[in-house]
C-alpha cells in the first residue's frame, strides 16, 4: 500500500496504509489461527476466539480477518445487519421518521497488540466501511453504528472514529454509540 499523509477528518485515504503487507479474507475457522491473537482488550480477545464460530453459523454475524503472505492473522472486524428507532438516533433520522432505519453494525475491530499503531486498524476500518457500503447498494442501509468500548482508552478510540467522520448518534440516550453515514461513506469513497 502506497503511504498517505491526507489527514483531514471525514477522508477515508488517510486510513488505508500500513508498514507491511496484509489481505483481507473472509473468516474460515480451519484456516485462521486465533490461539495467538490478542488486541489487548481480553473480552473482545475471548469473544474473538469462542463465540464468532457459532455466531457465524447462526448468520448473526460475518468476519474477516487481515493475514500476512505466510497466513499469520493480525486483525478482524465484524459486520451484521442492524437497525436503529429513529427515537433514539437523533442524529440519523429524518424529520417525522417512525420505521425503523436501517444500518450496518460493525460489532468489533482488533488488531493484534504486536502490530498497533502501524495502520492497520485504520486500513481494516476503511476495509470495513467499504464493504458496508457496497452491502447498502444492494440491501438498502442508512449507515454504519459501532458502540466504542466504555475502558481506559475510551476517548483514544472515540478520537480516531470521530477522525474518520463518525459522529455520537443520540448523546441523550447511548453516549457511545456512533455513526457514520453512507452518503458519508460514498463520498470518503468516492475521493481516494
Amino acid at each position: 500500500m502506497t503511504p498517505s499523509h491526507s489527514s483531514s477528518k471525514g477522508d477515508l485515504s488517510s486510513f488505508v496504509t500500513t508498514e507491511f503487507r496484509f489481505r483481507v479474507e473472509p473468516f474460515d475457522a480451519s484456516k485462521h489461527d486465533r490461539s495467538n491473537f490478542s488486541c489487548g482488550v481480553s473480552a473482545m480477545d475471548r469473544w474473538f476466539k469462542e463465540s464468532i464460530s457459532d455466531q457465524i453459523k447462526r448468520n448473526r454475524l460475518r468476519v474477516w480477518c487481515s493475514v500476512t503472505d505466510d497466513g499469520t492473522l493480525t486483525g478482524f472486524y465484524g459486520l451484521a445487519a442492524h437497525s436503529v428507532d429513529p427515537k433514539s438516533a437523533s442524529g440519523l433520522a429524518a424529520k417525522r421518521e417512525r420505521h425503523p432505519i436501517p444500518t450496518i453494525y460493525l460489532a468489533a475491530l482488533g488488531t493484534d497488540l504486536s502490530l498497533q499503531g502501524r495502520g492497520l486498524g485504520s486500513a481494516l476500518m476503511a476495509d470495513a466501511l467499504a464493504r458496508a457500503y457496497t452491502v447498502s447498494a444492494e440491501i438498502g442501509a442508512a449507515a454504519v453504528i459501532l458502540d466504542v468500548l466504555e475502558d481506559q482508552h475510551h476517548a483514544e478510540r472515540s478520537a480516531f472514529y470521530e477522525k474518520i467522520g463518525f459522529s455520537l448518534l443520540d448523546p441523550d440516550q447511548h453516549p457511545n454509540r456512533m455513526f457514520l453515514s453512507m452518503k458519508a461513506i460514498q463520498a470518503q469513497i468516492a475521493s481516494t
